[in-house]
């Protein structure tokens, strides 16, 4: 039990530090992440029900836990994200309210799916990870429909072409430059040449770190 509520934790934790930074949206729908959460979310589910009882009317609690505490709440949560472009990429940021709505959506979760502490105690928590991969599903596949049009409006060619610069900012002492061109990365060429510098070439992304699928960690806002 202990593993599995700090396991969940670290989840939980993992998706609300991820919702005020600027990320990019990719242009694919990948659904990775939840779905493999998920899975583990279910074996835990049904572990949980060989060593406990639940009672129909327990099951009936979870589902309008899932359905609306997951599934409405996460779609509306969704619609706080802010969209926007920047050198040929669609980015995304939550707000404030983005992680309101996530706390809500944690309440709803223990407040309907607790209330059934009679013969299936903490039923809520060991289906927490269930729940979390649920909600976050819902809130990325939406997020990417609404994303899809600012993705059309740059073309098929955006998203393929980028820079990032590792330093103090564009140009900073000491800064390292690799300019990434349809699969090929190297210095100074496809119009970054050797005379070149970062502030010169507009299609530089600042980042932190490039990680899963090659895109760039964080992508500063436009004033």
């Amino acid at each position: 039990m202990f593993f599995t509520v700090t396991f969940d934790l670290l989840i939980l934790a993992w998706f609300l530090s991820r919702q005020l930074r600027v990320r990019p949206v990719p242009r694919i729908l990948r659904m990775g992440v939840p779905l493999f959460l998920g899975a583990i979310g279910l074996v835990e589910f049904l572990s949980y029900r060989g060593s406990h009882h639940i009672t129909p009317t327990s099951y009936w609690w979870l589902l309008g836990s899932l359905v609306v505490g997951a599934g409405l709440l996460g779609a509306l949560r969704a619609l706080t994200v802010k969209l926007w472009t920047v050198n040929n990429w669609v980015v995304r940021q939550g707000t404030w309210l983005t992680i309101a709505l996530w706390l809500v959506s944690l309440a709803v979760h223990f407040v309907v799916a607790g209330t059934q502490h009679n013969e299936a105690g903490n039923l809520e928590v060991d289906t927490l990870l269930l729940y979390l991969a649920l909600t976050y599903g819902v809130q990325r596949y939406v997020v990417h429909r609404r994303a899809t049009p600012l993705w059309n409006a740059l073309g098929p060619e955006a998203g393929r072409r980028f820079g990032i610069n590792f330093g103090s900012g564009p140009g900073g002492a000491g800064a390292f430059f690799t300019a990434f061109r349809n699969g090929w990365a190297g210095f100074g060429d496809s119009g970054a040449g050797f005379g070149q510098t970062p502030s010169d070439d507009p299609t530089i992304i600042d980042a932190e770190v490039v990680e899963d699928d090659e895109l760039p960690r964080e992508l500063h806002r436009p004033d």
